[in-house]
């Protein structure tokens, strides 16, 4: 009997402590009348604490690899607030001043590297890293996501689904499965995106570990790719959230701005525009803010908003200096801005060599849907309609869904005489978003029923 006594009281220790885990969780509130995860608010004096301890502790262990890597983490957040070049520079620096330290077993310090390099755009330089850390076999699952969104960058669609499809694995976390979100939105799933990216969302926002800057970016991504598929009041929602989160989260306020443009809303345009000007310099939104003022009739301010646009890309002089280059305002971007100058110039009858000359740099840099997009709307407006149609056919190859896109290309084909196809393309985009854009939209309206009535003539 003294033998069995141990089983029999290690067996009602079991039973008892069963009891007392069932009547725990039984006594847990519903899930879903649990409190909602809270995030950290954004301090962005924490930031300046985590850069000066940082920045005493290398000084303190100038050799020490971890200390570097953690530098370049500090910078990279200082540099993600308002799209700093400077301190971007300083984040890429002290992940190359780790990875100098000690390589073995330092992929967090190659993937800050990686990271750095694609907030400069520089989109080659940061692909060659991915492709060196795996050759080295100093890689990781994050490794392979900056790999793929390093191939979506540079337009090698197909090379990113097979990376995909043969690492499953590293896109199982909310982080990853934006990047194959924005891989379906170019192969013309838009929708299919969307319930990615409401995936990564809900799983990102009850991540209590989450700091609220972080958590915001993804719902600006959820509303931007909202906005494309012309769900305004969804996606101006989302971004409204993400505001909330982050209160200055540029990139929400250019997205509510554009919004505001599509809808017809001047002010609100202006609003937005200005307040995502006041954090980080973009020539679209500066642009977008010129045509507001231009659209309520104040055309001095709007060709002040538009000088702003010059000065930005690193044209003080004006836009009528073609091939002319200058350097970008201080403090502004690093990398160049030339989609964007290239796209705002030929949608304003501006410097169309300059244009030119910015579409071919931005082609040659990155050959996604995008660069051929560019090229084709700057050479048709420039009367060069071969071209233009020889650029537009290869950013349609990839089945994208994108109103602007198919604006680009009803107007191009109208204007090369296939009315048939040009119909087509503007009214896919107007079936896709009515308002895709306040002011390209009435002209696709416009363009479209000029077509209609030239065949009816016939």
């Amino acid at each position: 009997m003294s033998k069995l006594t141990p089983i029999f009281l290690s067996f009602s220790l079991i039973v008892c402590g069963w009891v007392g885990y069932a009547k725990f969780y039984s006594s847990l509130p519903d899930p879903s009348e649990r409190v909602p995860v809270v995030h950290l608010p954004f301090d962005s004096h924490v930031i300046d604490m985590q850069i000066q301890n940082n920045e005493r502790a290398i000084g303190i262990d100038p050799y020490g690899a971890l200390g570097w890597s953690m530098m370049c983490s500090a910078y990279m957040d200082r540099s993600r607030e308002s799209d700093d070049l400077a301190t971007a520079v300083k984040g890429e620096l002290a992940a190359r001043r780790s990875l100098a330290l000690r390589k073995l077993g330092n992929v967090g310090a190659w993937n800050k590297l990686i990271q750095a390099l694609l907030q400069e755009h520089r989109f080659k330089d940061a692909l060659g890293e991915c492709e060196k850390a795996e050759q080295e076999r100093i890689n990781s699952d994050d490794t392979t996501v900056l790999h793929v969104e390093c191939l979506i960058e540079v337009g090698r669609y197909e090379d990113a689904g097979v990376l995909i499809s043969k690492n499953p694995r590293a896109f199982e976390d909310g982080s990853s499965k934006t990047v194959v979100a924005r891989l379906l939105d170019i192969g013309g799933k838009p929708n299919e995106a969307i319930k990615l990216y409401r995936q990564a969302v809900a799983e990102i926002d009850n991540n209590g570990g989450m700091p609220s800057n972080a958590v915001a970016w993804f719902h600006t991504r959820l509303a931007l790719q909202l906005a494309k598929t012309g769900n305004h009041e969804e996606s101006r929602r989302q971004f409204l959230i993400a505001l909330k989160m982050y209160p200055r989260d540029y990139k929400a306020m250019a997205g509510l701005a554009k919004l505001a443009s599509q809808d017809g809303d001047w002010k609100g345009t202006i609003d937005w525009g200005t307040r995502s000007d006041a954090i980080a310099q973009m020539a679209d939104v500066r642009a977008l803010v010129g045509d507001a003022y231009a659209m309520t009739g104040d055309a001095t301010k709007a060709e002040e908003q538009y000088a702003r646009v010059a000065a930005l890309v690193g044209r003080p002089s004006g836009m009528n200096d073609g091939l002319h280059e200058v350097t970008p305002a201080a403090g502004t971007h690093g990398h160049r801005l030339d989609r964007q100058y290239a796209i705002f110039c030929a949608d304003h009858g501006k410097d169309s060599v300059g244009a030119y000359a910015a579409a071919i740099r931005d082609f040659e840099a990155r050959r996604d849907v995008y660069a051929y997009d560019t090229l084709a709307w700057v050479c048709f407006k420039k009367g060069d309609a071969d071209e233009a149609k020889r650029a537009i056919d290869i950013a349609l190859s990839h089945g994208t869904r994108d109103p602007m896109l198919w604006y680009h290309a009803g107007e191009i084909y109208a204007a090369i005489g296939d009315e048939d196809a040009g119909g087509k393309y503007l009214q896919d985009a107007l079936d896709m978003d009515p308002h895709f854009d306040g002011i390209a939209a009435p002209k696709a309206a416009a363009t479209l029923t000029a077509l209609k009535a030239n065949r009816n003539r016939k």
